[in-house]
């Protein structure tokens, strides 16, 4: 590979956003101020969203576990700080996590409420 492209490719950062109770929101405005916040500041866009079933009840239905947004930034650092300070101002719940991937080790970053938990082993 071209030393040029794995220096500058772009990043993924997987979002992944509990759904308390099962409940689902069609309520886009989340990837959609994400993906303002990343273009203002240059730093990348949400490349897509949508829900993740959980597991199937008595009932047989299948609520609700979580949202995904899936964003690519062109500097993983500077992005997961842009995320990390704009997420909770947006409303998402404790246990919201960033997914990632540095040096082939698959990262997560946990938000606890005041403050999130960093570079933890996926």
């Amino acid at each position: 590979m071209d030393p040029w492209l794995s220096f500058h490719a772009p990043t993924f950062i997987y979002v992944k956003i509990p759904v308390p109770g099962g409940i689902e929101s069609e309520d886009r405005s989340l990837d959609e101020a994400i993906d303002r916040a990343l273009a203002a500041g240059a730093l990348g866009s949400v490349l897509g969203w949508g829900s993740s079933l959980g597991e199937r009840t008595a009932d047989g239905s299948r609520p609700v576990a979580f949202h995904r947004i899936d964003v690519q930034v062109d500097d993983l650092d500077a992005g997961r700080a842009a995320l990390h300070g704009l997420l909770p101002g947006l409303g998402v719940p404790v246990a919201t996590e960033l997914h990632y991937v540095v040096d082939d080790r698959h990262l997560v970053d946990v938000y606890e409420g005041p403050g999130w938990r960093f570079s933890q082993a996926a």
